[in-house]
């Protein structure tokens, strides 16, 4: 058995370790899980102020018409946004046809020709001409060629290995009009892969698209911004290293993927593209900022789902890669942290084996859960520097290795089990039969049920609570009802002991304070690791209604009429066995008169029992149940508490005990 435990255990180490640098899909999977949960826990709020997203939404589309606009539109916003002193402006639409509404080439088409109709192509060519203008590129995977020659405005300088065999590459492409991407500043890629579960958490900052490598349009605007010519890449054997600017560093994976780290993006960054129109935006919001021209209507269908269960406009992610490039503020996954993973994972998985065979099985679920702890806490701590080692996966494989080392721990343990199981059926067999002699300690059911009744109904073999009533005479009860702190055999020779000194004590008609004195003494002497007893002790004068009672750190004793006003007499003094009283005095007692009333002590087993529905009954609960019931006879009133606690398919929480004295005139 040692020998197949111990190959089984090293078998099944090696293979989760092979698992995972393999890379499967069910590791991507648990890895996306603890990224997402990462991202949504950890999100920060963006502080970078240069970019502004002219958004085509509802507002504008409505106030404009339908979409696409007229090219003579976006000439017009470009125009304005130059007014505004905007330093870039990109779009994250393209123009890659002639547009169908250009009121010149309608007319050329019925051979009207005239000079005093508007060219909206030409308006708009001649509008990004004389501005800082970024267009789009989109990698195509369709096998039809566009036949658009357009080329990137930027100039690579690759230094190290061939690029082109580690970027993804897209055979053609999707962009504006070749004649309007000659005249722009610069022309960016938009272009997303194709994730399973949908969620955009990375993209490429550089793609190669139908044999040229393109910039993202981030990246692309950035360049536009501060007039530079060229970016410089970094490669080697491994894939690519750096990706450079004058100004911006980038170390992307080695397939130049970045993963973007999502902030709390300001919608008042969002303008209306109609309130640019109208010139009616702060020029403070625009002055010296990238633009980026993108929609957020929900016509257009321009939506990503991101790592923290968000939803939003594509346009927003192009703000959120340049503010991470600005900042440098990624979410790093690379060699490094792969290799961080792997030994993390391979160090626990080893513990796992070996720990849970040194140690008590009872002390193996801390060692486990501490290493958890641990595990979680590093990975969220290197998160806050904007490393994400996933540490998910090894806390699966671990669990899966620890649950089998806990089996062969049990199967070499079973013997041991199944001898002090055998002890469990004696000892539970002696429980019953404590039990049943209990049972026989509660009184029989008073001769007047409808003025005195009462009835327990144990949580387990044994109870901790008690309930008595004796008549000294036709005119006077004695009572009491009481909870021992703890359960089980215990509790119920504890409770013994108390009802013996109170069924002596009443038979020779002591005072109730007397009575309370020497069951107190009786249980400081006789308890168990500092056991105690509350209790509610009293004598009942059945002519004039009377009750001389003491609580002592009891339930509030309930009383009510037959308008169903409640009231509640609370303990007024500490509960029995607290510690030996030698005064007498000390246990004074108080009066009350229940004519026409009832009054009912219980336990609370009763105020904390569940009901049908999971539920606890509490004292509200209580009080509406007689209030709906209409109640007033002690035998109703405890056997229907009785049948609502214990109607639950499921063991009871507490003891449920309780007594109802009736003050009404039968």
């Amino acid at each position: 058995m040692n020998n197949v435990k111990k190959y089984t255990g090293i078998v099944l180490l090696i293979f989760l370790v092979f698992f995972k640098i393999q890379d499967s899909n069910f590791v991507m999977k648990v890895e996306n899980i603890a990224y997402d949960a990462y991202q949504s826990l950890f999100i920060k709020k963006d502080n970078y102020d240069g970019v502004v997203i002219v958004d085509i939404d509802e507002k504008s589309i409505g106030e404009i018409g339908q979409f696409p606009w007229r090219r003579d539109v976006f000439a017009k916003l470009i125009d304005r946004l130059n007014q505004y002193q905007a330093s870039v402006i990109a779009f994250d639409i393209f123009f890659s046809e002639e547009d169908k509404q250009n009121p010149k080439k309608i007319l050329e088409e019925f051979n009207i020709k005239s000079d005093q109709v508007i060219d909206s192509d030409q308006s708009l060519l001649e509008s990004i001409k004389g501005s800082n203008v970024v267009l789009s590129v989109l990698g195509d995977v369709s096998t039809y060629n566009k036949n658009n020659p357009s080329k990137p405005k930027t100039n690579i300088i690759s230094r190290g290995m061939d690029i082109s065999n580690y970027v993804y590459s897209f055979k053609n492409k999707i962009t504006s009009l070749e004649k309007f991407n000659d005249v722009a500043a610069g022309i960016g890629t938009i272009s997303y892969l194709d994730s399973p579960d949908a969620v955009l958490r990375s993209v490429p900052i550089i793609l190669k698209i139908d044999g040229d490598i393109w910039p993202a349009l981030s990246l692309e605007s950035l360049r536009a911004l501060h007039g530079h010519k060229s970016i410089l890449i970094n490669s080697d054997e491994t894939g690519i290293n750096s990706i450079k600017t004058r100004k911006y560093l980038i170390e992307p994976d080695p397939n130049a993927i970045v993963y973007i780290n999502y902030k709390e993006f300001d919608k008042k960054n969002y303008i209306p593209a109609v309130d640019v129109l109208n010139m009616s935006v702060n020029a403070n919001k625009l002055k010296d900022k990238i633009v980026i021209i993108g929609s957020s209507a929900q016509g257009l269908f321009d939506f990503v789902k991101i790592p923290n269960g968000d939803v939003i406009p594509g346009v927003q992610t192009h703000a959120h890669l340049i503010e991470n490039i600005v900042n440098n503020d990624f979410i790093i996954k690379n060699l490094y942290t792969t290799i961080a993973e792997n030994l993390l994972l391979i160090i626990s998985l080893i513990l796992v084996l070996i720990i849970p065979n040194k140690i008590l099985p009872k002390f193996s679920i801390i060692f486990f859960s501490g290493l958890v702890l641990i595990l979680i806490a590093a990975s969220m701590i290197v998160y806050q520097f904007n490393y994400f080692v996933d540490v998910f996966y090894i806390i699966s494989s671990s669990s899966i290795l620890f649950l089998t080392t806990l089996y062969f721990r049990y199967l070499k343990e079973n013997e041991l089990a199944l001898e002090n199981e055998k002890k469990q059926i004696v000892l539970k067999q002696e429980r019953e039969i404590a039990g049943e002699v209990q049972k026989k300690l509660f009184p029989k059911e008073f001769t007047n049920k409808d003025l005195i009744f009462a009835k327990n109904v144990p949580a387990k073999d044994v109870s901790g609570d008690y309930y008595d009533y004796i008549s000294i005479n036709d005119n006077e009860v004695y009572f009491t009802l009481a909870d021992v702190s703890g359960k089980g055999v215990k509790a119920g020779i504890l409770m013994a002991n108390a009802a013996a000194v109170f069924r002596s004590m009443a038979k020779l008609e002591k005072s109730v304070s007397s009575i309370a004195q020497f069951v107190n003494n009786q249980v400081a002497n006789n308890s168990y690791q500092g056991m105690f007893i509350t209790a509610v002790i009293g004598k009942f004068n059945i002519n004039n209604k009377e009750i001389e009672y003491i609580n002592l750190g009891h339930e509030p004793i309930m009383i009510f009429d037959k308008e169903y006003k409640f009231e509640y007499l609370k303990s007024t003094l500490p509960p029995l066995g607290i510690m030996s009283m030698d005064d007498e005095s000390f246990f004074q007692t108080n009066k009350v008169n229940i004519q026409d009333k009832n009054l009912m002590i219980y336990t609370d087993g009763v105020t904390e029992g569940y009901l049908e529905n999971g539920e606890e009954l509490q004292v509200k609960g209580l009080e509406q149940e007689l209030i709906n019931n209409k109640f007033i006879k002690p035998s109703e009133i405890i056997e229907h508490i009785s049948k609502i606690l214990t109607k639950r398919d499921a063991p009871l929480r507490d003891d449920v005990t309780c007594i109802v004295v009736s003050g009404h005139n039968n």
